[in-house]
């Protein structure tokens, strides 16, 4: 039998987070931590998948590579409904003025998107204004805590707020609770949190709203 994820509450997350906040550097990107690196480091996915006449960027930030997996199912089911993706990290600075349509996302550390994709977004809110963009957010709260999707939706508030940029959707996604992927105080966390360890992603829900969104982004 499948056990059901705990719950989480964020209350418990602040309390334990300040326990370790010495061992932490908490930026707009989420922890850092010296020499506390996780054991795996994905490399970041770097691909182009169709070749229908639309085309879509879809741009995300990761720290232990959950997202990885979401942007590149994104780009799959994009593919399939007959337009061309460009998957990229936000990292490699992609030009969306490039493009007919932009997908961009992230997970959360400390209730924001990562900086990289922070800044990205920022830097090219012109351009993304002029684009049907939707966006999407990827935290292990959409698994432990559904109810609060309310919560994992208004992360994204000040992020849209200062840019001005108005997506014409916004997905919500469960992540993971990989050990080997994290760094040493956001371990030790997730264990004082007591939190269900495992992969959460819901790969066939990513496909149901990337369908949705592409009508939106009419790239169908």
């Amino acid at each position: 039998m499948t056990q059901e994820p705990k719950s989480i509450s964020r209350r418990r997350f602040v309390v334990y987070g300040g326990a370790v906040s010495a061992a932490l550097v908490v930026g707009g990107g989420g922890y850092t931590a010296a020499n506390w690196a996780p054991a795996e480091t994905d490399e970041l996915l770097r691909t182009t998948m169709g070749d229908g006449m639309s085309t879509v960027l879809v741009v995300y930030g990761t720290k232990s590579g959950c997202t990885t997996g979401i942007a590149e199912k994104i780009g799959e089911t994009l593919a399939a409904a007959g337009a061309t993706a460009d998957v990229v990290p936000a990292e490699d600075s992609p030009d969306p003025s490039a493009y007919d349509a932009v997908i961009v996302g992230s997970g959360i550390r400390v209730a924001q998107w990562h900086g990289a994709v922070k800044e990205w977004f920022l830097g090219n809110a012109s351009a993304l204004s002029a684009r049907p963009t939707a966006m999407f957010t990827c935290c292990l709260t959409m698994a432990t805590e559904p109810e609060k999707a309310e919560e994992v939706r208004a992360y994204t508030d000040p992020l849209i707020e200062e840019s001005g940029v108005t997506p014409v959707a916004l997905g919500l996604f469960a992540g993971w609770n990989e050990s080997a992927r994290f760094s040493l105080p956001e371990r030790l966390i997730l264990r004082a949190l007591k939190a269900p360890k495992g992969d959460f992603r819901d790969f066939e829900a990513v496909a149901a709203w990337t369908r949705e969104t592409a009508e939106a982004l009419g790239v169908t």
